[in-house]
């Protein structure tokens, strides 16, 4: 059996690294996961044209309405940025994965409790977020489309602060495919894909770009990394160290009263779950 692990010491071993610009802020507000699970994981983004005309075929664009087609379309098409992640698989419990990536909040909470990031995100409203990452980065983000396979998020925001001279305004998308499976261990595994495009609004906008792609791009791969890593943990907190699990809720002080308890309760159904799906089947 998994020996219990010391919360502190499991969140601060994630190497989340602090949150600066848009675009690092927001795909951290959300991102975690990526595509087929089972898949063969890749070691780099992919930039290329192809895996950006493949991301912008797979939006569900019959399924959104004229105004959320209208901004996605006018950050998809012309993106300043885009960056598709290196596919990842995760052991994750599947219903805590779900709903950690529909309420970030709790998240950014338990990273600030842990003293791992001073990123706050407020609910704004049902599918809705005001991001704040303490550097300078204010951002605005909406779950646009969600089902257990796919979520399409839309952010806008602005980044003022001691690294660029002047304010910054962009928009962004993120395409989050996930695909679930059951490893020879009967443990489930999620793999994920995450696809990035950022628009900057600025006068020199393709200036600042190649600017700052390469610094950019490695603090979301990294951050998205060490993301991933986290819900894997905190999963397998939530199976072995049910009371300890039941602390960190408590102390959640920044998430609404009805999504803390929803947290408390899919949490401490975790160990069940895995315990149920690891057990043979009788005949």
């Amino acid at each position: 059996m998994a020996s219990r692990p010391d919360f502190r010491s499991l969140l601060r071993s994630s190497g989340i690294r602090r949150r600066e610009l848009l675009m690092a802020a927001v795909s951290s507000l959300i991102a975690w996961p990526m595509l087929n699970a089972g898949a063969a994981e890749s070691s780099e983004a992919d930039v290329s044209p192809r895996a950006r005309e493949d991301a912008i075929r797979r939006l569900p664009m019959r399924e959104l309405n004229e105004e959320t087609q209208r901004k996605l379309l006018s950050v998809v098409e012309r993106p300043s940025i885009f960056r598709r992640m290196p596919t990842k698989s995760i052991d994750c419990d599947t219903d805590l994965y779900l709903f950690l990536i529909r309420n970030p909040e709790v998240i950014v909470n338990i990273w600030e409790i842990m003293g791992v990031s001073n990123m706050t995100a407020e609910r704004a409203g049902a599918y809705a977020w005001k991001g704040n990452d303490g550097a300078g980065t204010i951002c605005n983000i909406e779950l646009v489309y969600g089902t257990e396979n796919l979520h399409v998020l839309y952010g806008d925001g602005y980044y003022e602060g001691p690294l660029l001279k002047r304010k910054i305004n962009g928009r962004c998308v993120l395409l989050l495919h996930s695909g679930y499976s059951r490893g020879q261990d009967s443990r489930g595994y999620i793999g994920n894909q995450l696809d990035v495009f950022l628009t900057i609004d600025n006068v020199g906008a393709d200036l600042i770009a190649k600017t700052l792609h390469p610094w950019v791009g490695q603090t979301i791969d990294t951050n998205f990394t060490e993301s991933a890593k986290f819900l894997s943990r905190l999963s397998l907190a939530a199976e072995t160290n049910g009371s300890g699990m039941q602390r960190l809720s408590d102390k959640l002080t920044k998430v609404q009263p009805p999504v803390r308890d929803r947290f408390t309760s899919v949490s401490a159904s975790v160990a069940e779950r895995v315990s149920v799906a690891s057990s043979p089947v009788r005949r």
